[in-house]
């Protein structure tokens, strides 16, 4: 892909990631999260990295693809678990005990994944 292409995919999340990390870290001081610039700061910041993600995966298939969403979304969630920043949402850890087999970063890699193709197939 050209230069100009890989500096406009890495240039317009910019906004999009200001604005929806912003009413995400809103949201959780709603729910009693403290208000604190690491907390801003990384819905911002997974949310850009998610977009920049893409574009190398964009630039190889030499379009936009679902599959790109859910990969990028589940290398972050696994990345984030494993990191002890991020928990699994809908899962109980009692699971882990029943399937011993299957690790946390491998779980959230699933839901993460799931998600953003759940997100990235409504939102288009």
């Amino acid at each position: 892909a050209s230069p100009t292409y890989q500096k406009s995919c890495l240039l317009s999340p910019v906004m999009p990631s200001i604005l929806w990390g912003s009413g995400f870290a809103a949201l959780s001081v709603m729910q009693g999260a403290r208000a604190t610039p690491q907390l801003f700061g990384t819905n911002i910041g997974l949310l850009y990295v998610y977009h920049a993600l893409q574009c190398p995966m964009e630039a190889i298939h030499g379009k936009r693809s679902l599959l790109h969403n859910m990969i990028a979304g589940g290398t972050l969630g696994s990345f984030g678990v494993q990191a002890g920043q991020l928990g699994i949402p809908f899962v109980s850890y009692d699971f882990f005990r029943r399937y011993p087999g299957i690790t946390p970063p491998m779980l959230a890699f699933c839901v993460y994944g799931g998600l953003a193709g759940v997100m990235g197939g409504a939102l288009g």
